[in-house]
């Protein structure tokens, strides 16, 4: 990733949730539409290891503070007895 993309992924980052997933619904509108199917045509190249990581690594960010702002939400009840 070119260090001008990762200044933008920086500046998401600190975006509230909400306005994450807005901008990641506009951006699958904009280049994420896939090939039609039987076109012949490959969509985009395939996942590396270090792709799913990072995916992953932003999905479980995104959830931790998802739960800080609203903890009762939580699917993990701590100290249940």
């Amino acid at each position: 990733m070119s260090a001008k993309a990762q200044v933008v992924l920086e500046q998401i980052r600190a975006l509230p949730i909400s306005d994450q997933r807005a901008l990641l619904l506009d951006l699958e509108q904009r280049i994420g539409q896939k090939p039609a199917p039987g076109s012949g045509e490959l969509y985009g190249e395939p996942l590396t290891d270090e792709d799913i990581e990072q995916s992953a690594r932003v999905t479980f960010q995104m959830l931790d503070e998802e739960e800080k702002q609203n903890p009762r939400r939580s699917c993990v009840r701590r100290n249940r007895k």
